[in-house]
């Protein structure tokens, strides 16, 4: 993304010297280059939902076609003839494109303005379970934390298996202590 250059026609307007300080104030009006931006900001918004709304056309069509082009193959042969004949096309999008455009016959699409939003609109993608509203409670394990303990307890065992933590510089071991030194604390404070 480019950074939006100066307005050349903004206008620096000196005012005339404040009773008080005596001093002269700079004011500039940059009203002109404002409601310039605003109105590129509106059009490119404005022309981003207009391609949402043919990038969904375009999808529908898309899956129209593929239905056809399955419904018309022997069992068994659509995958590989997809591979095959549309390579740029994974099977799951196929999919999407199918399942987007069986079921725009019966979804009015009209507010969509993204794929996705088209996509959840008529079911293809399930909505996002709603976020527990509570905390995670403390007396649950949680297995995404463990896997990052385990990562490393595995890296830890190969890097000693290369090199023994006997061979390590000060510097590496140092650097290791320190990262450490918050695990050894959460152990001491597990253990009391």
């Amino acid at each position: 993304m480019t950074k939006p250059q100066p307005d050349p026609a903004a206008t620096l307007e000196v005012l005339p010297p404040e009773p008080t300080t005596g001093g002269r104030l700079l004011s500039i009006d940059l009203s002109t280059s404002i409601n310039a931006a605003y109105v590129a900001a509106r059009a490119a918004a404005d022309s981003a939902t207009d391609k949402a709304r043919d990038a969904i056309l375009s999808a529908v069509q898309c899956g129209d076609l593929l239905t056809r082009q399955k419904a018309s193959l022997p069992h068994g042969a659509w995958l590989p003839w997809l591979a095959d004949h549309c390579p740029d096309i994974s099977a799951e999008t196929a999919r999407r494109y199918m399942r987007l455009a069986k079921r725009s016959q019966v979804t009015d699409l009209t507010d969509a303005t993204s794929l996705r939003q088209a996509y959840l609109a008529t079911g293809v993608l399930p909505d996002a379970p709603p976020r527990e509203a509570s905390p995670p409670d403390a007396n649950a394990p949680v297995i995404t934390f463990t896997r990052g303990l385990d990562q490393f307890r595995r890296w830890y065992h190969r890097r000693t298996e290369e090199k023994p933590l006997a061979k390590w510089t000060p510097e590496a071991r140092r650097l290791l202590r320190n990262e450490l030194a918050w695990f050894v604390k959460l152990h001491d404070d597990l253990a009391a």
